[in-house]
Order: structure tokens, then sequence, then C-alpha cells
């Protein structure tokens, strides 16, 4: 008797899920498309308002940070800035993109990819932003309203920080699939440019966001998790 109700029970579970169809899936998807775009947007607005709003301080930042420099805040510095390094950050990801399909961790394979595209994407919208924008970086001592377009000059790349949106786009995607905490890291880096005299608040502001969304965008597409064939057969990855 317990043999016949084990497989009613198992014939039910069986049939339910059968009853999943591909529609549903793709209205499901076409929802989360919906709240997906809303959120894109909503974070772009955020990073640009947000932006052109600490303009208005960069200044005093950046006099506030050279008058109270100290030896502890000095190694802070020192080590942060170490985490926006490119040397450091592609050879770190590759190494654990490899290290999710030797250990057969499918989450950190998928997690170090995703931070992979995001690096990608970021270094490629930084180098473009800051060429074309050329403004000055504040030991150059010309103010933060001193631009020089297209001069391709290092001086003249201050906005945004390649330094802060590599590390942003790098370990978005590790903070949340992992840990939030994980910003703290990113968010040091940004500390570490401005206390160097190598950025504004506003360029670290820019690229953290540009690296935040980046991350964000390859972390939380709905195509991450369901894709639908031409046959109708429904995949979860």
């Amino acid at each position: 008797m317990k043999w016949m109700l084990l497989l009613v029970v198992i014939v039910f579970n069986l049939n339910c899920q059968a009853q999943v169809k591909p529609e549903k899936v793709v209205a499901d998807f076409e929802s989360d498309m919906i709240y997906y775009r809303k959120n894109v947007t909503r974070l772009s607005l955020i990073v640009g308002a947000g932006t052109v709003l600490s303009f208005a301080i960069d200044e005093p930042i950046q006099r506030y940070l050279q008058n109270n420099q100290n030896d502890f805040a000095d190694g802070i510095a020192e080590g942060a800035n170490f985490f926006g390094e490119k040397l450091l950050i592609l050879p770190a990801v590759g190494l654990s993109w490899g290290a999710g399909y030797v250990l057969k961790n499918d989450k950190l394979r998928y997690t170090s990819w995703n931070a992979i595209k995001s690096i990608a994407v970021t270094a490629l919208s930084t180098e473009m932003i800051k060429i074309s924008v050329g403004r000055a970086r504040p030991f150059v001592n010309e103010g933060s309203f001193a631009y020089s377009p297209f001069s391709n000059e290092d001086q003249f790349k201050s906005l945004p920080s390649g330094h802060v949106s590599l590390a942003f786009a790098a370990f978005t995607p590790f903070a949340e699939s992992y840990s939030r905490w994980l910003y703290v890291i990113p968010a040091s880096v940004a500390y570490a440019r401005m206390y160097k005299n190598k950025h504004w608040f506003s360029d670290v502001v820019l690229g953290g966001g540009i690296g935040f969304i980046s991350g964000w965008i390859f972390t939380h597409h709905p195509k991450s998790k369901i894709q639908v064939s031409s046959n109708g057969i429904i995949f979860y990855f």
C-alpha cells in the first residue's frame, strides 16, 4: 500500500511539472524584462544625477583630503589602490573563472564570466569617455573645470576613474551573487584615488556607476535564468 501511495505522489508531481507551458515561461520572462529595464533606467538616472551634483563639491572634498593626510590613511590608500589595478583584476578574475571549471562550481564560473564581460564593456566605455572629455586631474592644479578633449595625455584623463570603474565592474557580479559586503573593496578604491589626488569626487562617482551598472546588468539580466528554444523546450541554467 505504501508503495502504491508513493507511486501516486510521483505521478502527480510529474503531471504538475508537465503543466508548466512554454507560453507561461515566455510571459514570465517578458514581465521580468520590463522590471529589469525599469531598474536599469533608475540606476542610470541615479548615477547621472549623482555625477552632475557631485561636481559642486569636487574641490572642497579634494582640499579636505589633501589637508588631512597621515601615515595610517596613507597605508589604507596604498593598499586599496592596488585593488583597482588592471594587473591584479584581470588575472584574478581569469583565475576565478578557471577555478570554476576545475572545481565544477557553476556559480563561481558563471559569476566570473559575468565579471569578465562587465570588465570588457566597462574598460571600453571608460576609455572612450576619458579621451573625449579630457578632464584635468586634480594634481594638475588647474581646477575641477579644466578640460582638454582628445589630448590623450594621462593628466587629462580624469573623468571617469578607470581604477574605480574596473573595481566595481569586477566585484559587482561577486557582490550580487555572494555578499554585498564585497562592495567595501571597490568603495575603498574610490577613496584611495581621491586621497592620492588622482581623481575628483565626480570622477569616482561616474566611474563607480559605470562599473556597477555593467556588472549589475550581466548578473541580473533575465536571460541568465531561462532560455526558450525554437521547438518550445525550456532549459534552465
